[in-house]
């Protein structure tokens, strides 16, 4: 698959065939996904004008590169400024509400699959000041044995379950950087990942109380049979792919 740009479009191209067109405009982030994929210099330029990511995934669906814009929002120095002068307190206090918020979610899926757990729940009004106590590890070997099965792992390198999941967060992760790039931020600067050589850190705390969406899903589309796929990837958002051909009948 080639991707280049034409005019206003990103232009899909496969075999030398075109196969679709998307609109700049239209673009929140390309992830591509595919060792033989390639793509224009003017396509980046293009994307960046734009204000939208291009994600580079590697074989077990999670990514590996990223281009971003260098110009941002109009208020982008002063903006960043104020971010790297947030306090320890501030900091610890934002994740405390980042924890609640992704413990929140992940009760609220399982009361809407395998049903309500006290335990999770309570867990949502325990959550100190920089989650000290680790509530947010504590609330995810309780639920993603509840939700998956109790054989399951949560596991970046496997595949079936775990490369859709590996998926699902990276359109996300890229969703959560295009917002933060647009609200003037600086990606690494975070508020508790501390991943060194990460250029999304901040990408990474945001997203958070959002995994719970893409869980789901995959839990839906392991319940359907599905894998970690073309019918996967045709269940992201068509704004977030760089595929967009019609599910086959």
């Amino acid at each position: 698959m080639h991707l280049s740009a034409y005019r206003g479009f990103m232009k899909i191209e496969q075999a030398g065939a075109e196969i679709g067109r998307v609109p700049f405009d239209d673009i929140g982030a390309v992830i591509v996904r595919g060792h033989g994929s390639t793509f224009s210099v003017n396509l980046c330029t293009r994307l960046s004008e734009a204000g939208a990511p291009m994600v580079i995934c590697g074989s077990n669906q999670s990514p590996t590169a990223l281009l971003w814009p260098v110009q941002g929002h109009y208020e982008q120095g002063r903006r960043m400024e104020a971010q790297a002068a947030l306090t320890r307190p501030q900091r610890k206090r934002l994740w405390r509400d980042l924890v609640i918020a992704k413990i929140t979610a992940q009760a609220s899926v399982l009361a809407a699959t395998v049903g309500p757990d006290a335990r999770l729940e309570r867990m949502t009004r325990e959550v100190l000041s920089g989650d000290t106590s680790n509530l947010e590890a504590q609330a995810a070997r309780r639920y993603w044995p509840l939700l998956m099965g109790s054989d399951f792992q949560r596991d970046r390198d496997q595949s079936g379950a775990n490369a859709a999941l590996n998926y699902g967060y990276a359109v996300l992760r890229a969703g959560a950087a295009r917002s933060i790039l647009g609200a003037g931020l600086h990606p690494s600067l975070s508020i508790h990942h501390e991943s060194r050589g990460d250029a999304l850190r901040l990408a990474d705390d945001i997203m958070e109380p959002f995994r719970a969406f893409v869980d789901i899903m995959v839990w839906q589309l392991q319940r359907e049979g599905g894998d970690s796929g073309p019918r996967t990837r045709r269940q992201t958002p068509s704004c977030l792919r760089a595929d967009p051909r019609p599910p086959r009948a």
